[in-house]
């Protein structure tokens, strides 16, 4: 071989990243949480605080002592808001930074072993073929230089933000650089709140209003208003989230700091449903994914401990609420208030598992306690709501309230989502009146372990979404599924206290599907009444489809028939379960 062959070199290595995205958000979290604190300190000392108690000349003393408490409280708050976000900037680009060194590497990879492939050719390369053999080495050599050309940009980008990120401490590493900086500037946050659409405006305006504001506004309001921005619909998720973990983050740390004996009922009932929510986001954060094997990210959805007398309001996902294709809510039902958000959270976990299992590709599961059910025993302390549960009022209203949440997540988002709301026990009953009351965008709806769906609706029509979209799970060992109305005999509207038809029955027109147990009849009186949201099971399985869209993949089952005579006759009793696989797991 006569012609020059130059054989291309190895690609460059790429320097490891030693910062974690991770670790860095957290901390530009806890920098937010703590602007929030202050925050707060500075509205005391302008608002409550100038009630001392005191009269005339004291009282006189006391404000002027108070004024320079205020302003330093409001000061520090903007200095550490715009540090926090700094810092969670720098966390996002660290998270970009790392995704482009892995394409890198996988890159570099895939050059060496071109390279190689090269130097084990040539000798053996006759003269005919060594034009052509050349060639190939400059092409290779060629793609060798721009992925260092790569290289050298990403170590550049790296350098840059570290930089960056230095100069922006170098600012504000004591407290004169802070007061020259910030002190006596206005708050962005107040001229953007008050332009928020009033109560009673769409979720549609609210977004509308949203997308209005600049980055600063946005990123002072999550700091300074984080209660309402938390729970406003309309709002994007991932900026519910941002706030939602400010009012968390700062209740886990100031409400503990309390004495017990001087902590209020109010101030107890909070910290408990903190403690809750705060154990739900860690369990979602800490369950893998069985296709990806990667943890989740929780996104804080809803958190408003004080609502509904103390009992909490609170809703967190898995999988980004803002971009995902299929979206599935949750709805629970008797026995539910925000300290169950834990075992709520395990629902959620199940369906994102089980839907990744059976093919879904994005995918976000959120459970919902947002309204207040019946959750508590007719005897047991904090009154009487257990006795809800015979009655549909808790439901209506929660009705109206799961229909906003559906709503503000249609207007959130940019582009269009299959949404599945998944309604459990007396959940399906608030499901359905959700559905036939107000009418909110929603493509599937799943009822399951259903007491009634409420009076007056007699046909799966009335739930708006087609009746080939209403979907039941009944385990035929399930009592509570037997509560609903069956036949011509409606026990709701002769004045008997029961929840309306029974979706399950041939006359209601849903499509009924397999949600039969390996262990039925096992667990208790109510035992299978728990087990529609269990891995491995028929219900789960089936779930999982509808939130895929994966229709034609529901195993359906035959529906609940009222003879003449008798009780009704289900199917189901006699079928042998099978137990699919729905977590990739052994």
């Amino acid at each position: 071989m006569t012609t020059t062959v130059v054989l291309p070199p190895m690609p460059v290595a790429t320097p490891p990243l030693e910062a974690d995205p991770v670790r860095v958000a957290a901390y530009g979290q806890g920098l937010r949480t703590s602007s929030a604190i202050f925050d707060d300190l500075g509205s005391f000392v302008a608002g409550g605080a100038r009630t001392s108690g005191l009269e005339g000349v004291a009282h006189d003393a006391y404000l002027r002592g108070l004024a320079p408490l205020g302003l330093r409280a409001d000061t520090e708050s903007l200095g550490l808001r715009d540090v926090a976000t700094l810092v969670l900037d720098h966390s996002d680009e660290l998270a970009s930074l790392r995704s482009r060194r892995t394409d890198l590497v996988d890159w570099a990879d895939h050059l060496a072993g071109a390279v190689a492939w090269l130097r084990t050719r040539a000798p053996k390369v006759t003269e005919p073929e060594a034009a052509a053999f050349a060639q190939e080495c400059r092409t290779v050599a060629g793609r060798v230089a721009d992925h260092a050309e790569a290289v050298r940009t990403w170590i550049a980008d790296v350098a840059r933000a570290e930089r960056e990120m230095s100069r922006a401490f170098s600012r504000l590493l004591t407290p004169e650089q802070v007061r020259r900086r910030y002190a006596g500037l206005p708050d962005p946050a107040d001229t953007a709140l008050a332009t928020r659409p009033g109560d009673g405006a769409s979720a549609s305006e609210v977004r509308a209003w949203w997308d209005g504001l600049t980055d600063v506004q946005r990123a002072a309001l999550i700091a300074a208003d984080p209660e309402i921005i938390g729970n406003l619909d309309g709002i994007p998720a991932r900026a519910r989230d941002a706030a939602n973990r400010v009012t968390l983050d700062r209740d886990l740390a100031t409400l503990p700091q309390i004495p017990d004996d001087d902590r209020t009922d109010a101030e107890t009932d909070r910290l408990a449903n903190a403690l809750a929510a705060d154990r739900a986001r860690r369990r979602m954060a800490n369950a893998i994914d069985p296709v990806t094997n990667e943890h989740y990210v929780p996104q804080l959805y809803l958190y408003d401990p004080d609502a509904f007398g103390g009992d909490g309001r609170v809703a967190i996902a898995v999988g980004d609420l803002d971009t995902a294709d299929d979206v599935a809510i949750t709805v629970p039902g008797f026995g539910t208030d925000g300290g169950s958000a834990y075992d709520q959270a395990a629902k959620a976990i199940d369906v994102q598992q089980a839907a990744a299992q059976e093919g879904g590709t994005s995918t976000a599961t959120m459970f919902w306690i947002g309204y207040d059910a019946p959750d508590n025993l007719p005897l047991g302390e904090g009154g009487f709501d257990g006795l809800g549960v015979t009655r549909e009022d808790l439901a209506t209203s929660g009705g109206e309230r799961l229909a906003a949440t559906i709503d503000g997540l249609d207007a959130m988002r940019d582009h269009d989502v299959h949404l599945t709301v998944i309604g459990h026990s007396y959940g399906s009953t608030t499901t359905a009146h959700a559905m036939t009351d107000h009418h909110p965008e929603a493509d599937d709806v799943v009822l399951v372990g259903s007491p009634g769906v409420g009076g007056g609706t007699t046909d799966a029509g009335a739930l708006g979404v087609g009746a080939d979209h209403v979907w039941v799970g009944r385990n035929s060992a399930d009592p509570v599924a037997t509560w609903g109305d069956d036949g011509w005999v409606d026990t709701y509207l002769l004045g008997g206290g029961g929840l309306g038809r029974d979706p399950a029955e041939d006359d209601f027109g849903a499509q009924r599907f397999e949600a039969e147990s390996t262990t039925r009849g096992q667990g208790g009186f109510f035992g299978d009444h728990h087990k529609y949201f269990a891995h491995d099971t028929e219900s789960l399985a089936n779930i999982a489809h509808v939130v895929n869209g994966q229709y034609a993949e529901v195993t359906l089952a035959g529906h609940v028939h009222d003879p003449l005579f008798g009780p009704p006759h289900d199917p189901e009793t006699d079928r042998t379960p099978t137990a699919p696989d729905t977590d990739g797991r052994p």
